[in-house]
């Protein structure tokens, strides 16, 4: 990484530009050096990377992501069906309900061992409890399924049964002998799940390219990243595009490997993958948004203390 950012900082006239979306990358990046080497806040001039909350450029470095990572991933990579863990921890995606789900003895486990109805309980206590439950990173849908069910009973039901029902296909799609695993072929067969969107799918990939032996060394990890809301938007406001215009695939992720070939060359950053550009796209979005004051992101910066 280049030791001064560049690129100035952007003004409404310039933020949808590549030059843009790179200083945003850069500095984003500068901010969690300063803060991990011990430097005192304000770590930034940018009011706006000052006042909100954003995501890493390295997925892997966000708080989420580093305890799935310690509690999830590096205790179990032994597991096969590691994939149905994670999916289960993304669905939820807040560490301190996950941490009672392992307390009860629901996650880890294999597809055929999912115990709804403790899965619903657990959840419910921590509701009940006037606590929080999910994050608000993910939406999920549906979750209103039956007359006065709940979103945990539908999580546990309908999602995750579903997860349970076509396991056996998602496990071909990572250990099929003699063939090799795809981060694009386990998205493909996971979101064929009800209510598990490609979005939601790639989550779940990206956190097994932390695992070795499961996705870390995908022949696309370089190349492939699912269509995002989030992304595209941010896609849409490089390109000067409408905000909301959709995305195919194959052109999506062509787009994003020519930024990622130009955060290599021009920001010296050389240990992302595609999915982590998918990411900064989506968080370039948010910052958009704000440099144009179209709309600001939903979360102020504060520290995290619940873990």
């Amino acid at each position: 990484m280049r030791d001064n950012c560049p690129y100035p900082r952007p003004t409404p006239e310039t933020v949808c530009s590549m030059s843009g979306l790179l200083y945003f990358i850069w500095e984003r990046e500068a901010i969690r050096l300063a803060r991990e080497n011990g430097h005192s806040a304000p770590w930034t001039k940018d009011p706006v990377l000052e006042k909100y909350k954003f995501t890493n450029i390295h997925r892997c470095d966000d708080r989420v992501s580093q305890w799935v990572i310690d509690k999830l991933i590096t205790p179990y990579l032994e597991r096969s069906d590691l994939w149905f863990t994670l999916l289960i921890a993304r669905l939820i995606n807040w560490p301190p309900t996950l941490q009672a789900l392992i307390d009860k003895g629901v996650i880890p486990c294999t597809p055929q061992e999912f115990d709804p109805d403790m899965f619903e309980h657990t959840l419910e206590r921590i509701k009940n409890d006037g606590k929080k439950v999910y994050s608000g990173a993910y939406m999920l849908y549906p979750t209103k399924m039956e007359p006065g069910g709940n979103k945990s009973k539908a999580v546990a039901k309908y999602i995750i049964g579903s997860a349970v029902e076509n396991a056996d296909s998602i496990d071909n799609a990572l250990w099929e002998a003699g063939v090799a695993p795809t981060i694009e072929r386990f998205v493909a067969e996971l979101s064929k799940c009800f209510g598990i969107s490609t979005f939601i799918a790639g989550q779940v990939a990206a956190d097994l390219s932390y695992a070795p032996g499961h996705l870390d060394s995908a022949e696309d990890l370089y190349g492939y990243a699912p269509v995002g809301p989030g992304s595209s938007r941010g896609l849409n406001y490089l390109l000067g595009k409408s905000p909301y215009a959709t995305w195919k695939q194959k052109e999506f992720n062509a787009e994003l490997s020519i930024i990622f070939s130009e955060i290599i060359d021009k920001l010296e950053i050389i240990d992302m993958t595609l999915h982590d550009v998918q990411n900064c796209m989506c968080e370039f979005s948010k910052y958009c948004r704000a440099v144009l004051s179209e709309g600001k992101p939903k979360t102020n910066y504060q520290p995290e203390t619940e873990f």
